[in-house]
C-alpha cells in the first residue's frame, strides 16, 4: 500500500539530529488549496482596490467638470440676460433717437438658429457632456462676444446722435426773453413812426423799464453795444445756424465772446434807440434768415398779447 503521508526533515544545525514530521496528503492538499485561494483572493481584492481608486478619481474629475460646466452655464445665462436688457434698451433708444433699427445685423447663433442663445439648449449640451468643455464654451462665448460688439457699436452711434441732438436742443431759442405784453408780432405791419407798411422781423415785448432780459438758448455773445436806431443791442450766436437779437436795452450785462446759458440774464428792458416806450425787440435768425420767434418758443401761452387798439412799446 502506498504511503498516504509525506515526511518532512528539519535539521536545526549541522550537529543536531534531524527531526521528522509526517504530513498526510489530505493536509498538504488542503493547505495548498488554502494558499492558492488566498493568493487569488488577494489578487482579486488588489485589482478591485486599484479599480475603485481609478473610478473614484474619474468620479471626482466628472464632478469637478460638471461643476465647472454648471458654473459656466450660469455665467453664460447671466450674460445672456444682460444682453436681452441691453438689446431692449438699445431698441427703445434708437426709436427715440429716430434711428432705423431694422437694418441692424444680428449674429447667427449656434442653437437652432434662434435670435439669442438658448439657455435650455446650452444646459442640454452640458448634461449630455458631448465634446470637450472648451469647445462649447468657446463657441457660446464667441457668440456672446459678437453680440456685445454689436451692442457697443450701436450705443456709440446712439451716444453720438443723442449728444448732437442735445447740442441742437440747447442751441434752440425755446423760451421768452422777458415777461411782458407782446405789442407787435412778426410780419408785415403799419409803422408806428411813418404809417407805412413795413416788414417787422421780430416781436416787441413791452415791460417795465429795467425788467430782466434772458438768453433764450445757450450760445456765445457775438456783439454787445449800441447799433443805430436799435439802441443798445445784444447778438448771440447759438450754433447750428441759430442766432438771436435783443434791442433797445437800457443796459447790457454781457460782453463779446462771453459764453451764455439759456435763462441767464444778459440785459435789461429800456428805451434806447427809436421806440415808443420800454420794451425789447427780439429776433430769431436761422442760417441768416429771420423767422417768427414764436415758432420755437415751447410755451407760446406764457406771454400776453396786446388786443387790437392797445398801445405799448414798439420799434
Amino acid at each position: 500500500m502506498a504511503k498516504q503521508f509525506y515526511t518532512v526533515l528539519i535539521l536545526p544545525d549541522a550537529t543536531s539530529p534531524a527531526r521528522k514530521f509526517h504530513i498526510t496528503k489530505p493536509i498538504v492538499t488542503a493547505v495548498s488549496s488554502a494558499v492558492a485561494v488566498s493568493v487569488l483572493a488577494f489578487g482579486f481584492f488588489l485589482y478591485q482596490y486599484v479599480n475603485l481608486n481609478v473610478r473614484m478619481l474619474e468620479l471626482k474629475q466628472l464632478r469637478r467638470e460638471a461643476s465647472d460646466r454648471n458654473l459656466l452655464a450660469a455665467k453664460v445665462s447671466q450674460l445672456e440676460g444682460e444682453l436681452v436688457r441691453l438689446r431692449d434698451l438699445d431698441r427703445k433708444l434708437r426709436v427715440v433717437a429716430g434711428l432705423d433699427a431694422g437694418d441692424e445685423q444680428r449674429p447667427t447663433l449656434a442653437q437652432g438658429g434662434a435670435e439669442m442663445l438658448s439657455r435650455t439648449a446650452l444646459l442640454d449640451a452640458v448634461h449630455r457632456g458631448t465634446g470637450r468643455l472648451a469647445e462649447w464654451v468657446n463657441r457660446d462665448l464667441e457668440v456672446l462676444g459678437q453680440e456685445i460688439t454689436s451692442r457697443e457699436r450701436s450705443f456709440r452711434e446712439l451716444k453720438t446722435l443723442l449728444e448732437e441732438k442735445r447740442s441742437v436742443l440747447a442751441s434752440t431759442p425755446t423760451i421768452w426773453p422777458t415777461k411782458g405784453l407782446v405789442t407787435a408780432g412778426y410780419g408785415y405791419r403799419q409803422s408806428p413812426f411813418t404809417g407805412q407798411r413795413e416788414m417787422h422781423e421780430g416781436i416787441d415785448i413791452a415791460a417795465p423799464h429795467g425788467t430782466a432780459i434772458v438768453a433764450t438758448a445757450d450760445g456765445i455773445v457775438s456783439f454787445s453795444g449800441p447799433l443805430a436806431a436799435f439802441g443798445n443791442v445784444v447778438f448771440i450766436n447759438h450754433g447750428h445756424g441759430f442766432t438771436t437779437f435783443y434791442a433797445h436795452t437800457s443796459s447790457n450785462r454781457v460782453k463779446e465772446g462771453q459764453k451764455i446759458k439759456r435763462g441767464e440774464v444778459i440785459a435789461s428792458v429800456g428805451t434806447t434807440g427809436r421806440t415808443t416806450g420800454p420794451h425789447v425787440h427780439y429776433e430769431v435768425q436761422v442760417s441768416g434768415t429771420t423767422v417768427n420767434p414764436l415758432k420755437y418758443i415751447v410755451d407760446p401761452s406764457g406771454a400776453k398779447f396786446a388786443s387790437e387798439g392797445e398801445t405799448g412799446g414798439q420799434s
